[in-house]
């Protein structure tokens, strides 16, 4: 599997900061994170008696607690991040 180049992460990084995303852990009181090197992409569903793959979603950037693994999630699109990719496929 790929993973997020370092120069991706250090953009991811720089966002949140600039965003004031400088939190503990809501979990522990850890203030030590770490980033997973890849994308959650959340499927949006009308329903959970009939899943679906594919379709509209939410991507978003792990953050993970090193202390007790609590893993918050931040949207990419917000944080101006999406890859010029993703957003073309949204377009459509």
């Amino acid at each position: 599997m790929e993973t997020l180049s370092k120069e991706e992460l250090d953009k991811i990084i720089e966002e949140l900061k600039k965003r004031g995303a400088r939190k503990t852990c809501p979990m522990c009181g850890n203030k030590l994170f770490s980033i997973a090197p890849a994308y959650f992409v959340n499927t949006l569903q009308t329903s959970v008696s009939n899943l679906s793959l594919g379709g509209k979603s939410i991507p978003s950037i792990p953050i993970i607690c090193t202390n007790c693994g609590f893993i918050s999630q931040h949207a990419i699109g917000v944080l101006g991040i999406m890859p010029k990719e993703v957003l073309k496929e949204s377009k459509k």
